[in-house]
């Protein structure tokens, strides 16, 4: 595979796994919220309960901001500082890759971070960016997810995230992480 379009599919696959994290995060705020449905949900491992469901529909259409934050107010009592930078970078990496600049004549994709300076400054502290020689103003960010580090590096953020801090919280609400993976 060329890199252009290695750099496409393995994007790719980093977005849906920022997809996926989100599921898990929004049915451990839905569990959190309404503990009564977790016996339902447990007794019943071939069926979504109909009041889960309802409300598993509803945070389907939220975008990944919101349902990290409440994600974050709504465990606050027990994230770690270091799980509140994983889900803030898992967040700038969706969003690079939702909004970047796509072309298959380059081994590449450009981002533009949006919202402003403050956002901007946010976003550079956040992921810890380092000025390069000869940097863009605007600032814009090269995505090359063909780069063995990079796209390993990405993986294992998901992976730690998931494997972690969603069990972490799954164990605390006394639900299967198994099941809501």
């Amino acid at each position: 595979m060329e890199k252009p379009e290695e750099n496409m599919v393995n994007a790719g696959i980093l977005f849906m796994f920022t997809a996926w994290l989100q599921s898990q995060m929004s049915d451990l705020i839905i569990f959190s919220q309404n503990r009564n449905f977790i016996p339902d949900f447990i007794a019943t491992p071939g069926r979504v309960p109909s009041d889960f469901h309802k409300k598993r529909v509803e945070y389907w259409e939220k975008h990944f901001g919101p349902v990290k934050n409440e994600f974050k107010e709504e465990f606050s009592n027990i994230l770690t500082d270091a799980e509140k930078k994983d889900v803030e970078e898992i967040y700038h990496l969706r969003n690079m890759i939702a909004h970047a600049h796509v072309s298959t004549g380059r081994d590449y994709m450009l981002y533009r971070p949006f919202g402003g300076p403050q956002r901007e400054q946010k976003l550079i502290t956040d992921l810890n960016l380092q000025p390069v020689a000869d940097q863009s103003d605007p600032i814009v960010l090269k995505l090359e997810f063909w780069r063995k580090e990079i796209f390993t590096n990405s993986s294992n953020l998901i992976e730690r995230f998931d494997q972690v801090c969603l069990k972490k919280v799954a164990d605390h609400l006394g639900v299967p992480h198994g099941r809501i993976r």
